[in-house]
């Protein structure tokens, strides 16, 4: 048998440690039937992976029952949202009474508003919701869930069944869109699936604080308390005094960070007609500009002329920091040769306490020096023992388990 080295024994132990796989799992919301013209908005109890976790990455569509991704030009996907709660556990008689209570994110708007940790719109698709290494979204931290409660989590999805809408960019929350006359179409029972990937958490990870920041908000002064409205009017251009017909929506916003933080990643959130969304530094830098994808087919996630994706922003480490009482600047640029009625302008950020400055493993290593300090013990341990076998086999010879 071929001797086996003791830092070779050192590495198996280190790397069985820290090369943690991630785990997938998916998840569909209860069926949703929806027929032409149709404008649906509902919620539900939904799940999550068990436990205390981190988040890398979060992808959900529109499905049929089998699958198959159903079109945004069939199903507009206006929004869904992935919210976290706390609510209270049922055989808590002390706390009776009690309403559910919104976990929300880490802000920035005011009360319930804006509140998901995940959420997108028909740019769904084509828009990354990962997270490089070593960040991710913490989930299931008992310390954060108050006592006589329990985290949960609520999904909202907001679809218009635009089949057969004599105009599909017209329809409103909670009215039925004009179909044109004649028009045959049957109801459809459709499903939100939605696919989580995430690790157990431990030391090496480290989580990120979530942020929804709103162009609407029409605060003047960060003394002020926030005023997100969420959806906003762009009028039509008069093209004979605006050739370029280009509406801006300009806010500022502050993060409640109490000391600098990176920015790991940053997306927008824009509707039909949307060009581009960015946010900028205090001194006017360019921290993030994300920019719409439009389709140019008919299949699902290619269909022409929606929104089928937004550019995301993954700043290099310790490229962007946000100082405490930043003030960040947000400019949202739509298309105004059209009216368009309840757009949106988000930007959607996390950030983390900022890491060493050295190579991108060093804040892995040290905390991992107690794991490596007993690796190598284990190791030596194992070694020795191995040397003093061998040379006791060799000394007085093997006795053989198998009697002649």
């Amino acid at each position: 048998m071929e001797k086996v080295g003791p830092f070779l024994v050192l590495w198996l132990a280190v790397c069985s440690w820290s090369l943690v796989r991630a785990e997938f799992q998916t998840f569909r919301s209860p069926v949703i039937s929806i027929g032409p013209g149709d404008v649906s908005e509902q919620y539900f109890r939904t799940k999550m992976p068990p436990g205390h976790v981190g988040i890398k990455s979060f992808f959900g569509e529109m499905v049929e029952e089998d699958g198959t991704p159903v079109p945004v030009s069939e199903l507009y996907l206006h929004h869904w949202l992935v919210v976290r709660m706390h609510t209270k556990k049922n055989d808590d008689a002390l706390l009776r009474g009690m309403k559910d209570v919104y976990a929300g994110n880490d802000g920035i708007c005011q009360g319930s508003i804006l509140p998901q940790t995940f959420g997108s719109g028909s740019e769904t698709r084509h828009t990354s919701y990962s997270l490089p290494d070593p960040y991710v979204v913490e989930i299931g931290n008992p310390d954060e869930v108050p006592y006589g409660y329990e985290e949960v989590w609520l999904l909202n999805v907001h679809g218009i069944d635009t089949r057969g809408a004599i105009n599909p960019r017209c329809c409103h929350n909670n009215e039925h869109c004009a179909v044109k006359e004649g028009f045959q179409g049957k109801k459809r029972d459709l499903y939100f699936q939605y696919t989580v990937e995430f690790l157990p958490m431990e030391p090496s990870l480290v989580p990120v604080n979530v942020y929804l920041l709103d162009v609407t908000d029409d605060r003047t002064s960060m003394e002020e308390k926030p005023r997100c409205k969420v959806e906003y009017h762009v009028e039509q251009c008069d093209k004979s005094k605006d050739s370029a017909c280009l509406h801006e929506m300009k806010a500022v916003a502050s993060l409640p960070n109490e000391k600098e933080v990176d920015v790991v990643y940053v997306n927008g959130h824009l509707h039909i007609g949307g060009h581009n969304i960015e946010l900028r530094h205090e001194d006017g830098g360019l921290i993030c500009n994300s920019e719409t994808i439009y389709g140019k087919g008919d299949e699902a996630g290619n269909e022409a002329g929606y929104v089928v994706g937004m550019t995301a922003c993954y700043p290099e480490r310790g490229t962007q920091r946000i100082k405490p009482g930043e003030e960040l600047h947000i400019r949202a640029v739509y298309s105004s040769e059209e009216e368009h009625t309840g757009v949106m302008g988000l930007m959607y950020i996390l950030t983390a306490e900022t890491l060493p400055e050295k190579d991108c493993h060093s804040f892995m290593w040290k905390t991992s020096g107690a794991v490596l300090v007993i690796a190598l013990a284990i190791s030596i341990i194992g070694f020795s023992s191995y040397r003093y076998i061998s040379t006791k086999r060799s000394s007085v010879g093997y006795e053989s388990l198998v009697q002649p």
